[in-house]
């Protein structure tokens, strides 16, 4: 049969393939004068239509299933990972550091254990949670009173016993899908129970031979986990009708995220007056590795190998590691001013919260201990905060609407928020003017326009009553005003830095710069502003502002604010710098027009 150029191989939807099967057959001599549409060729085309359409379809599936980058099912994400030796982040469980009194009935008593797996109940919304703890303490007093710091986690532990066979091999695995990794224990029995062996994670083959009780963990089919023991030369294989038995946390991942209020579900050491004070909330607690999640680390964690050498490997490795990581930024000594060699200063942004608590610093420290070069000595540094504060008149058509001024603030406000969670709240993010006052305008067809202003906003908290001078970076280049602005100047005038409100020297007061770099502390007298002392300077290129002398008694809020103009509209953070948006920080005013 000749060749045939008819047959389209671009178009794979149904009716091109029954258009390209008759542009076929018509040109073969026996079925040139056949009428398709009403014979019953007709329905053998649509057969064959049907069967090449499935055939393509289920293809293409197939083929976009065997690359990392176009897979869709999970399972087959999974499987491309674990090539890569890559294990996808488990359920982490929710923690939270408490202090718990014990006040025994027994003046005698001078010990008390707290078991492993003591719970403490909490709820969040209409949810009962149950969080334990994670290993036994004993508590000592000289009196009747037992008081104890504890790190609590939410979940229940299980386990799983599995007999070894090496003549019909089985597979050791973790039976429920929300386990905490970080969790599971590893316990080998052998010789009749005579020998109890404690097995720890590996994750590398490095130091190993075939003594280490070592073991690993790889993913399982339907979202389980399995684990792995040596071969004998990488890890030590347990001996033959041995037992193994798993003991590990299952946890309701992000949900008990936030609770505060704990109460002891049991009594502890046959005490039972027992009062729990939380000394931070839950945090921490998350559910498996999305898929897109672990497209995007599986390659990354292949490059780092488990090590933390350059500045992108301990990103990596903390993201991967530390589901409560919102974004982690990390830059050598040697970019830092004044340049300090031989140290990474890592800065990690957490998720919920600003700023990051001394707990997690220690932990993170001591994760990296393990994983860096000697010579590099990692350094945990705050991010830099910088809120953009919006000031948005919005004119709305009230003949194409009937919803009213709140609705539409609402709308407008909402929209704003959505674009700052999807462009902001990250290191190196860049806060593109013209796109959020198009997001404003697309937020409602009734909107006609919107006059928007946009400025920098720092908080800061200073202290009450004391001479103090502090720092405060913007961290991008500042509008330099050319005109210079004396002692005593009209209230509206144009300035680049300004403040909210304070008292100093009993007076109602904030901070202004005079257009020359210089900052000072203004009144208002009538309608206009009046230099009261110098208190400072701010330099207009990096947008760094330095205080001194500062003395007051009160501020308005729960923060000082201070005000920044910058020269571009279009602003981006650096280093470890993130840039964001409150809802507090939006004034949003409506018109309504007629058109």
């Amino acid at each position: 049969m000749p060749a045939n150029s008819s047959i389209s191989l671009t178009s794979l939807d149904f009716d091109s393939y029954k258009s390209s099967l008759k542009a076929f057959l018509k040109q073969q001599n026996l079925f040139k004068d056949y009428d398709y549409e009403s014979s019953n060729m007709n329905v053998f085309l649509d057969v064959l239509a049907y069967n090449t359409y499935q055939n393509s379809f289920y293809l293409n599936m197939v083929g976009n299933e065997m690359f990392l980058d176009s897979a869709k099912i999970r399972s087959s994400v999974v499987s491309h990972a674990k090539e890569l030796n890559y294990t996808p982040r488990s359920f982490r469980s929710a923690s939270a550091n408490v202090q718990v009194t014990i006040t025994s009935s027994d003046a005698t008593k001078r010990n008390i254990t707290i078991p492993k797996g003591t719970g403490f109940s909490t709820r969040v919304g209409s949810n009962t949670f149950i969080f334990t703890t994670n290993e036994s303490s004993v508590v000592t007093s000289s009196n009747s009173t037992f008081v104890s710091s504890l790190t609590i986690f939410e979940g229940d532990f299980v386990t799983d016993a599995y007999a070894v066979d090496y003549e019909t091999p089985s597979s050791y695995i973790i039976s429920n899908e929300n386990v905490d990794l970080s969790s599971l224990k590893v316990t080998v029995i052998e010789d009749n129970g005579s020998t109890l062996l404690s097995y720890s994670r590996a994750t590398s083959l490095f130091d190993l031979d075939d003594q280490s009780n070592v073991f690993f963990v790889q993913a399982y089919r339907d979202d389980l986990y399995e684990v792995i023991f040596g071969d004998g030369l990488f890890g030590r294989q347990p001996k033959n009708n041995s037992s193994i038995i798993l003991e590990y946390r299952v946890s309701s991942g992000e949900m008990p995220n936030g609770a505060r209020i704990f109460r002891p579900a049991e009594n502890i050491d046959n005490e039972s007056n027992i009062s729990v004070r939380a000394l931070s909330s839950a945090g921490g607690g998350a559910v498996y590795e999305s898929i897109e999640s672990i497209k995007y680390n599986a390659p990354r964690a292949f490059t780092t190998q488990e090590r933390a050498v350059t500045a992108g490997d301990y990103e990596n490795i903390l993201k991967e590691n530390y589901p409560e990581i919102n974004v982690v930024t990390a830059f050598g000594g040697q970019d830092a001013n004044p340049p300090q060699y031989g140290r990474i200063f890592v800065s990690v942004d957490l998720n919920d919260i600003d700023g990051m608590p001394a707990s997690k610093i220690d932990e993170y420290t001591r994760f990296l201990r393990t994983r860096s070069t000697v010579s590099m000595e990692p350094i945990f540094i705050n991010p830099e905060y910088v809120y953009i504060e919006a000031i948005s008149k919005i004119k709305y058509n009230i003949n194409t609407s009937t919803l009213n001024p709140e609705d539409i603030r609402t709308i407008a406000m909402s929209s704003m928020l959505t674009y700052a969670s999807t462009n902001l709240n990250k290191f190196a993010a860049t806060f593109r003017y013209s796109k959020f006052i198009e997001t404003i305008d697309n937020s409602d067809t009734s909107i006609i326009s919107n006059d928007t202003d946009i400025r920098l906003v720092k908080y800061a908290t200073p202290v009450l009553n004391a001479i103090q001078k502090f720092v405060v970076s913007f961290n991008t280049e500042l509008a330099d005003i050319s005109s210079f602005s004396p002692a005593e100047h009209p209230s509206l005038d144009y300035h680049t830095i300004s403040s909210s409100n304070f008292i100093y020297d009993g007076r109602v007061c904030n901070i202004e710069d005079n257009g020359d770099g210089v900052l000072g502390i203004v009144t208002t007298i009538g309608q206009n502003h009046k230099l009261i002392v110098n208190c400072g300077t701010v330099d207009y290129l990096t947008g760094k502002i330095n205080i001194n002398n500062l003395k007051i008694s009160s501020f308005s809020g729960a923060y000082l604010k201070f005000y920044a103009v910058t020269k571009s509209k279009d602003i981006s953070s650096t280093k470890n710098t993130i840039l964001n948006i409150r809802e507090s920080d939006l004034k949003v005013t409506i018109e309504q027009v007629r058109e």
